[in-house]
């Protein structure tokens, strides 16, 4: 018997406990009525009677099956009604993984079926939604319903830990994007549950309770996500649900690259396209699914089934009694929720970019529509001083990272129109479809090394004597250097360095939750190689609170590079605080939007303004000093000290040492230059 065997019969001993409630007395109770017709003389009073008896014996039918489920409902977790369901059904010979067209999900049958089947033996589907949020080439999704009969309950969980930095424009983009789920899976029948609290916490409140034996997932590349659902299958296996992953956040399987390439990510990108050159392309995108299973429960009861789960004094400790509680939300409808339910505070004024699905495919539509403009496509090429609507790259990073976009969709509609133009189109690695390369670069970098974002424990970090790197416990334990390099920092990280350029960019970044790659390019040099030599550890959490489109791997990919502690070698390439944006922008539109004290300031100052005569000032109404600062350093004095320190740092080429090896490692230049860039500072980024 297969998987849709057992599910058909199922059904079928459902129907006839509702006809009857017993296969054999239903055919007694219709033979008995066949001759009762045939005798002369029985009264319509007694047909009547049959008639009512029947309808009570379908009652009572009913109320016992209400009173099973509700008793297996409260049944101790080693013999809960899931697990009780999955050890009668198929049982899974690994967890699965799918990246094809297709989803094959096999299974072998450990034990036959039991002649008669419970209602709680209905196989259950929980489709835990985390960054995919989509209905159009989700994998996850698609996997569940391709099983005959599985009812279906999606779920996200929302939860913000304190030690994981989220500003406010993130968390609205996030917001955005599960309610546009919601209403996507509204529009196909189904509903999504909403919950609170940690993932783990949650999911070991909810399998038991609402009887789940499948659970899919869409899988990641991070090592920390990887080991927390390491720990969630290892909860499954103990409650008897199936887990079942799939594999749509990146283009290619990146472990089997990994793999491939002698259990080691490729160093650099070039390396890194030879290595995926031996693997198949990737899969076209699916479709959306047209329709998905009605709810069982409304989420109250679902509520209420968790409630009485946990209420079992076998079960019930105060700390579980606080997560049941506090998951479904303050009305425990499973609601999404606000912004304020989590400590923020509403923006002020809302980002340029809104989350959702429909938006993404909005804007890749719209973009697209001008292939010249696709085939043309260079990242270097594209202007950091453009703003939407006009801004000068796709802008879709946030809705890649969160999964409201597919990259699958992304790629295949680029190349499709790439191939239709296959002479004029760009190239990797500044075309477009070469950004979501070095998405996948960079992913299969921090999916290979634990430590990606740190320092000291990185073995693909070069340890430099940044400032501001390690934080002292105490104030008293500062040394002056340290106290003026904090202060430089924070002046970095609110726009106050007097540079116009670079304070514009920090601002549109802590306003707008984006900016435009080379704009971040700037920022970076000028915290690091190029100006106030202070640790890219500390800018990197920046722009992990304030980015829209944070991204843990690509995010310490480009720290990591534009500090020139990895990928990238040629420190001495610099970006001017002064200069740069001119290139772009030679009348300082950019910096009057974000700065609107420097708004009148003439264009000959826009970019220097300490150097505006003091009548141009007042004319200007900007006193520098007053209304806006003076630089915190001489570029030109504080270049000389950074590349001396660069050059020591190069000189000795000591790199970090991962928890995970024994022996630390010097490595001389000759050895370590496959750690080197093999393509120009302005090409990478992985943002579009």
């Amino acid at each position: 018997m297969n998987l849709t065997d057992f599910d058909d019969e199922v059904d079928e001993l459902l129907f006839q406990q509702l006809l009857g409630g017993d296969t054999t007395a239903t055919a007694t109770a219709a033979s008995d009525r066949d001759d009762r017709d045939d005798r002369d003389g029985d009264s319509l009073a007694a047909l009547d009677d049959d008639i009512a008896a029947t309808h009570a014996a379908i009652a009572a039918a009913l109320q016992a099956e209400e009173d099973e489920r509700h008793a297996e409902l409260h049944m101790p977790l080693p013999t809960s009604p899931h697990a009780a369901a999955v050890a009668a059904a198929p049982t899974a010979t690994a967890p699965t993984t799918a990246t094809g067209d297709d989803i094959e999900l096999h299974h072998e049958l450990k034990a036959p079926a039991p002649p008669r089947a419970p209602p709680a033996r209905v196989m259950r589907a929980l489709v835990w939604f985390r960054r995919d949020l989509r209905v159009h080439d989700n994998l996850a999704l698609l996997a569940a319903l391709r099983r005959p009969g599985m009812a279906v309950v999606p779920l996200y969980i929302v939860h913000r830990p304190k030690i994981m930095l989220c500003g406010v424009n993130r968390f609205q983009f996030l917001i955005e994007s599960v309610s546009g789920l919601s209403e996507a899976l509204a529009a196909r029948d189904a509903r999504l549950l909403v919950a609170r609290g940690d993932a783990e916490d949650v999911l070991a409140r909810v399998l038991p309770a609402w009887g789940i034996t499948h659970l899919f997932f869409d899988g990641v590349t991070e090592p920390f996500a990887i080991a927390r659902d390491d720990r969630v299958r290892a909860l499954a296996e103990r409650l008897g649900v199936v887990v079942e992953t799939t594999s749509g956040c990146t283009l290619y399987d990146l472990q089997a690259v990994i793999a491939r390439n002698h259990g080691r990510a490729p160093k650099t990108y070039t390396s890194f396209l030879k290595a995926i050159a031996t693997f198949p392309p990737p899969p076209r995108p699916l479709d959306a699914p047209e329709r998905l299973p009605a709810p069982e429960w409304l989420p109250s009861e679902l509520f209420q089934q968790v409630r009485d789960y946990w209420s079992d004094p076998a079960r019930a400790t105060a700390d579980v009694a606080a997560q049941v509680e506090g998951l479904a939300g303050p009305e425990q409808q499973f609601t999404l929720p606000e912004v304020t339910e989590f400590g923020f505070e509403p923006a002020e004024h809302h980002s340029f970019i809104y989350g959702g699905e429909s938006i993404a495919l909005g804007i890749l539509n719209e973009y697209c529509k001008n292939e010249g403009r696709v085939i043309k496509f260079e990242k270097p090429k594209t202007s950091p001083a453009e703003t939407r609507p006009s801004a000068s790259t796709t802008s879709l990073s946030p809705y890649l990272y969160f999964g409201c976009l597919s990259p699958r969709t992304f790629y295949h509609r680029v190349r499709e129109i790439q191939e239709r133009h296959k002479k004029a189109s760009s190239a990797p690695p500044v075309s477009l479809d070469g950004q979501l390369l070095w998405r996948e670069f960079f992913h299969c970098s921090g999916r290979a090394n634990p430590y990606f974002d740190k320092m000291e424990e990185n073995p693909v970090c070069l340890q430099i004597d940044w400032r501001w790197h390690a934080v002292p416990a105490s104030e008293d334990a500062l040394s002056d250097d340290e106290r003026l390099a904090r202060a430089q920092f924070e002046a970095w990280k609110e726009g106050q360095t007097g540079y116009p350029w670079i304070d514009a960019i920090m601002l549109q970044l802590k306003q707008e939750g984006w900016m435009h790659h080379l704009a971040r390019h700037s920022v970076a040099c000028f915290l690091t190689r190029g100006d106030l030599y202070i640790s890219w550890v500390r800018g990197l959490e920046v722009f992990q609170e304030r980015l829209i489109d944070h991204d843990w791997c690509i995010n310490a990919g480009n720290w990591l590079w534009l500090s020139s502690s990895a990928f990238f070698s040629a420190y001495f390439r610099v970006y001017s605080p002064s200069t740069f944006g001119k290139k772009w922008d030679p009348e300082g539109k950019f910096i009057r939007k974000y700065l609107p004290q420097l708004r009148k300031m003439p264009v000959k100052y826009i970019y220097e303004p300490w150097k505006a005569p003091m009548t141009v000032q007042r004319a200007a109404g900007c006193l520098i000093g007053k209304d806006y600062p003076f630089p915190i350093v001489d570029h030109k004095i504080a270049l000389k000290r950074c590349m001396a320190g660069m050059k020591a740092s190069y000189a000795q080429r000591v790199y970090g040492t991962s928890p995970l090896e024994h022996i630390g490692r010097t490595v001389h230049a000759k050895r370590h230059r496959d750690s080197d860039s093999d393509t120009s500072d302005d090409a990478h980024d992985g943002q579009y």
